[in-house]
């Protein structure tokens, strides 16, 4: 053991006298590194994987630390008196430093060995939750420190990222719901006015065709009429137009009251097509106030609930008034609220 540190003062032109002298001033950081042998040799058998051991070997290299510490006084002094000696001091220096070096770069392994298992299991859980959020379009992840979360912050974050992008795309098909069902309910409008204008120019048609019949019927009683008597002729020619004035008059205001009942038509079929599209406009945000409702608190949750209200009533003279009411209270409604 004490064979640990050997080196021959014959190979630096010492003495041996006073080779003797300048080893006696290394032996006491010799023995002590003899002494150290036999710890060292007990922390290196130890399961690496034991906090306990880490512990150990830190400790132990500290020792080792100040032993080789010592050594350098040791060595400057001894260096200071024996500059004629000074390469033999350095190869004592220099060979308990080689002796002591590699010892505490294993055991300062040993120490770090649950640090070193720490950076790299970081860097391994970063790869590994980067591949998990990579399909949810997430910017910059790896400025994210995705490997030192916790697995509740991580879940949590994951959760989050999965939610944003699922409300984008729902709220971009109900886009195009709504868009599809607009298209849907003007091509229902188009289609019931060309319905109507159809049958009422067919129901004009009709009524034209019998007054130009009963217009003939007329004109072949009064020129047979004619022939038998002119004075019944003239009377019945001034009959028979009067009869057509008269007919042609109904039919004038028959077709006044077919044009009125169309405007009349058209404006309600106008009016049902606003009162649709507000439904939808109505039941699109309410669909989207009662997503965001349930994630609000109770003031919240009235607030989306009164702002969404909305009153669809037929035209008329108090509805200006109506409406005015309505909005006042829903005004009122919103001041009560921001008092809780």
């Amino acid at each position: 053991m004490n064979e640990i540190v050997k080196i021959d003062p014959k190979e630096f032109g010492i003495e041996e006298s006073k080779a003797a002298d300048i080893a006696a001033q290394f032996k006491p950081m010799l023995d002590k590194m003899v002494e150290l042998e036999t710890e060292y040799n007990q922390v290196i058998a130890l399961p690496v994987e034991s906090n306990q051991t880490a512990r150990k070997a830190k400790d132990l290299r500290m020792k080792y630390v100040k032993v080789r510490t010592g050594t350098a006084e040791i060595h400057k002094q001894q260096k200071a008196f024996y500059l004629s000696a000074g390469r033999y001091v350095d190869g004592w220096k220099n060979a308990q430093l080689f002796a002591s070096e590699g010892n505490e770069r294993k055991l300062e392994d040993i120490e770090k060995f649950f640090e070193n298992q720490e950076k790299e299991g970081i860097a391994k859980l970063q790869a590994e939750r980067e591949e998990i959020i990579l399909p949810y379009n997430v910017e910059n992840i790896s400025a994210l420190n995705l490997g030192q979360m916790s697995d509740s912050v991580f879940e949590n974050f994951l959760l989050g990222t999965k939610i944003s992008l699922e409300n984008k795309r729902e709220a971009e098909r109900l886009v195009e719901e709504k868009r599809l069902a607009d298209l849907e309910v003007e091509r229902i409008r188009q289609e019931e006015m060309r319905l109507e204008n159809e049958r009422l120019k067919k129901e004009a048609d009709e009524k034209e065709k019998i007054l130009a019949a009963q217009r003939a019927e007329a004109a072949r009683v009064a020129k047979e009429s004619a022939d038998a008597l002119s004075a019944q002729v003239a009377e019945s020619a001034r009959l028979a137009k009067i009869e057509a004035e008269k007919q042609a008059a109904i039919l004038k205001s028959e077709k006044d009251k077919a044009d009125k009942l169309a405007a009349e038509l058209q404006a309600n079929k106008d009016a049902e097509l606003k009162a649709q599209k507000e439904a939808a406009r109505v039941e699109a945000a309410r669909v989207a106030a009662e997503k965001k409702a349930a994630k609000a608190p109770v003031k919240e949750k009235l607030k989306v609930a009164i702002e969404t209200l909305t009153l669809v009533i037929p035209e008329s003279e108090i509805t200006p008034d109506i409406y005015s009411n309505f909005n006042g209270f829903k005004n009122w409604a919103l001041q009560q609220i921001e008092t809780l």
